[in-house]
């Protein structure tokens, strides 16, 4: 029996925003991020071993965002959840913008972002919903997407327990979410 809880609710009680950005609903289920760079970040709930279920999908080629696990708690900056956390990369360009090349599988869409490279790209086109699969046991991140094995990282050797987070990454970009379901292991 599966005992996921959802996160996102209608009220989205529980989150919170840090830095600039948003996110809104666009349609009833499925919110959406827009301007950035900012972290909405489930401040309710730290979680440390998981499995956590979401869905999303971009609108253009060079929509960006992640999906933040094991983040300290936030203020007005996401600075310490890039700093601590994990983020599970969206970016289908895979744009490495320190060497500013495209295919970068350490930032591409499944990549644990700048620590453990995708295995190659496996998103949906532009439009169409991809689903994740983030499990973080003990030292150990495994990413599935769209139900394939993509990125793995062990040991994971930053905050062993944290929040949960979307990214709202750069004005025009907006990426949609739905789904958001997370289960204590």
């Amino acid at each position: 029996m599966e005992d996921f809880r959802p996160l996102l609710t209608a009220d989205l009680s529980g989150w919170r925003m840090a830095g600039k950005g948003g996110f809104r609903w666009a349609e009833p289920g499925v919110l959406e991020s827009f301007g950035g760079s900012g972290l909405f970040w489930f401040a309710d709930s730290a979680f440390e071993d998981f499995m956590l279920r979401v869905e999303w999908r971009i609108q253009r080629p060079d929509d960006n965002s992640g999906v933040f696990i094991r983040c300290p708690p936030l203020q007005d900056s996401p600075g310490p959840a890039i700093e601590r956390g994990y983020e599970i990369q969206i970016d289908d360009r895979g744009y490495d913008p320190q060497a500013k090349r495209l295919d970068s599988p350490l930032h591409l869409t499944g990549a644990i972002y700048r620590l453990a490279p995708a295995s190659g790209h496996l998103s949906h086109p532009c439009g169409e919903w991809n689903a994740f699969v983030i499990r973080a046991q003990r030292d150990s991140l495994a990413v599935w997407l769209n139900g394939t094995a993509v990125a793995h990282l062990s040991p994971a050797t930053r905050e062993p327990r944290g929040h949960i987070a979307l990214q709202s990454h750069h004005e025009g970009s907006a990426v949609q979410f739905r789904r958001l379901e997370v289960m204590p292991l």
